[in-house]
């Protein structure tokens, strides 16, 4: 269902982001903000910041920041749409859905009804499970022998198919539902001999999986018989509404106790899952049979950042252990692997020594990243010998260099350094090396791929790159252009220019004043091409588009540009010191802001061009002085214009 605009802009004016918060928060008002511990890290003094008047939130331990949208999607895993609805929910505000196309209407009601024949069919396996002859004799007893108590068979939906060919199938063609919805969704498929519809699930135990929301999108199945020609799991095929890469099993169970825990346990498989949940260990998901996803790290990184992954200890669990290592390092998440003991998985190891000692072993035998890998590849390699040493020392390299974040690559370089016995400039350098050639393999890619549809979704190794970024001169500045006119798109000041004043809308003023030049930082220059977009458009400005934005780096950015996060000492205000609000002079504050941008950028056009001038011909002569005479000509315009804000 789309929401109307209407109804959108009635949310946001009913949304009292203090009340959303404190829902989850205790808030304590210190000066013009409110303030509390981080939800996200483990502090005592409180970085969290809510500010009333702005509708917005911002955490400075974790960077995390935004609307009330964004905090529900961030502490509720809600999607948009799903944040709103809560919200109307909260404030009393009913929806009513929106004129839609016919295209949109009918891809949203045959989600519809896929979502409605899978929940019939959860409810049709649990029931056969419980209530009849075959489910009970063989399922249940299945799951009893396995320790699975009844109130978590009852939360997991657990569920058994009969070993009939079409039981289901008949039951659905009398309930109504469609032939092609059975189909697409892998719950039935018809025979090409004899042209009759049969079950696909037969005589399995039946695991319904969820989307993070709680909403069946799948089943895998588990025979119990020893016949070799059946596999021993079979999974619901893709369609419109299960995509494996984009499911973990367990996380509509398991969202809350990962955020609270800040960790996620990935396991392998459902009983693993399961029974850990039972054992009161619930912070666990696993990745269905499938190996790990760049889609399924995202959606484990909006409740932690911190994984510890169990494996077997097989070359099947090796090999998939370390290709999610480097997967989770690229996304920037902390990575921890556990191998338990004596061929043990989750599922027997807590069954055989109970939940204490599982714990026990979660915080003692799980090793860093770097440990396995390096324990592993001793298994087979041998320090001792100069070729194989170099051999490790690469694969590390490899490894390390999908980490995104600076200073801790630089970091483990160190560390591995000193376990490698090598100079961390000789490790530097295999790092860097190995970081060259994932750039080359992933153009590679791009090249077989073809061009993209769409946009990759923004890394949050983008979202870092700005932190890092603002340490240049000409990008704070950049900053400071948006922070002005994010803040103050909407507001006349007096421009002052040869001797007389005008009044000038800002935005108008920003756009005649950047026009063909661009910002140095890319994530900058989106934002500010989108809001002069909007602007040519005739569209209204709206703070919320760009708070919930589809671009995780424009919304960090512009939750930044709304939050100042030093506000006047209150030990100021006792000794009677005036500390003026920012941007009180409105007028200063925006002329001062450009054109000392404006003067750094033509500085360093000017030192690029003479750069290519060294390389001149005669055919471009003229071009190159004719482009040097302008810009120093912008740049004398500047600098009086700068002598006359600085004079006034």
């Amino acid at each position: 269902m789309r929401i109307p605009e209407n109804k959108v802009d009635e949310i946001y004016n009913a949304v009292d982001i203090v009340e959303v918060v404190q829902d989850y928060l205790p808030l304590k008002k210190r000066g013009s903000n409110y303030w509390a511990l981080s939800p996200w890290g483990n502090e005592k003094t409180p970085s969290f910041a809510v500010s009333a008047a702005k509708g917005i939130y911002k955490d400075f331990s974790s960077g995390k920041g935004g609307n009330a949208i964004n905090f529900l999607m961030e502490m509720e895993g809600y999607t948009y749409p799903e944040a709103l609805k809560a919200l109307a929910k909260k404030y009393g505000i009913e929806i009513e859905e929106a004129e839609e196309s016919e295209e949109v209407k009918e891809r949203r009601d045959r989600r519809q009804s896929l979502l409605i024949v899978n929940e019939f069919a959860a409810k049709w396996f649990h029931q056969q499970l419980l209530e009849s002859d075959e489910g009970r004799k063989i399922g249940l007893s299945y799951f009893k022998e396995r320790g699975i108590l009844q109130t978590t068979v009852e939360q997991f939906q657990l569920g058994y198919a009969p070993d009939s060919w079409d039981a289901l199938t008949g039951e659905a063609q009398k309930q109504q539902y469609q032939e092609e919805f059975l189909t697409e969704l892998g719950l039935a498929t018809r025979s090409e001999k004899n042209d009759k519809l049969y079950d696909r699930f037969r005589g399995r135990v039946m695991f319904p999986i969820t989307n993070q929301v709680g909403k069946v999108v799948g089943f895998g199945g588990r025979v119990l018989t020893s016949e070799k020609q059946m596999a021993k799991y079979i999974n619901s095929p893709e369609s419109s509404i299960y995509h494996k890469s984009q499911v973990l099993y367990g996380l509509s169970h398991a969202k809350q106790h990962i955020r609270n825990e800040d960790l996620c346990i990935l396991t392998e498989g459902y009983m693993d899952t399961i029974v850990l949940h039972q054992n009161g260990i619930q912070n666990v998901v696993a990745s269905s049979g499938t190996a790990l996803t760049q889609e399924q790290i995202r959606m484990i990184r909006r409740f932690t950042k911190n994984v510890l992954m169990i494996y077997d200890g097989d070359a099947a669990g090796v090999k998939a252990a370390m290709r999610g290592i480097d997967l989770l390092l690229q996304e920037g998440m902390n990575a921890r692997v556990l191998v338990l003991p004596d061929n043990h998985d989750p599922d027997s190891y807590v069954t055989e020594h109970g939940s204490t000692a599982f714990q026990t072993i979660v915080k003692d035998g799980a090793q860093s990243f770097l440990d396995f890998k390096l324990n592993i590849l001793q298994q087979d390699l041998s320090l001792s010998d100069p070729e194989q040493h170099a051999m490790i020392i690469r694969a590390l390299a490899s490894t390390l260099g999908h980490i995104p974040d600076n200073l801790q690559r630089e970091l483990y370089v160190k560390h591995t350094a000193e376990r490698m016995d090598i100079s961390e400039s000789l490790m530097a350098g295999a790092v860097g090396e190995a970081m060259k050639e994932l750039a080359r393999m992933h153009k590679r890619e791009a090249r077989y791929q073809g061009p993209r549809t769409q946009d990759a979704p923004p890394q949050e190794a983008e979202v870092k790159e700005l932190k890092a970024f603002e340490t240049l001169e000409l990008a704070r500045q950049e900053k400071e252009l948006l922070r002005v006119l994010i803040n103050h798109h909407d507001k006349n000041f007096d421009l002052k220019e040869a001797g007389e004043i005008e009044q000038v809308q800002l935005v108008d003023f920003f756009m005649d004043e950047l026009e063909g030049l661009d910002f140095e930082n890319t994530v900058y220059e989106r934002l500010k091409q989108e809001v002069f977009e909007a602007y040519r458009e005739g569209k209204s400005f709206k703070v919320r588009h760009y708070l919930s934005h589809e671009d995780d780096a424009i919304t960090h950015l512009v939750t930044d540009l709304l939050t100042i996060e030093h506000t006047p000492s209150e030990l100021w205000k006792s000794r009677g010191v005036n500390v003026p609000p920012l941007d009180a002079n409105l007028s200063l504050a925006v002329q001062s802001a450009m054109y000392h941008y404006q003067r750094r950028k033509v500085k360093k056009l000017l030192e690029e061009l003479r750069e290519k001038m060294k390389e001149m011909t005669d055919e471009n002569e003229d071009e190159f002085f004719e482009m040097l005479l302008y810009l120093n000509n912008l740049r004398k315009e500047v600098t009086e214009k700068l002598g006359i804000i600085v004079e006034g």
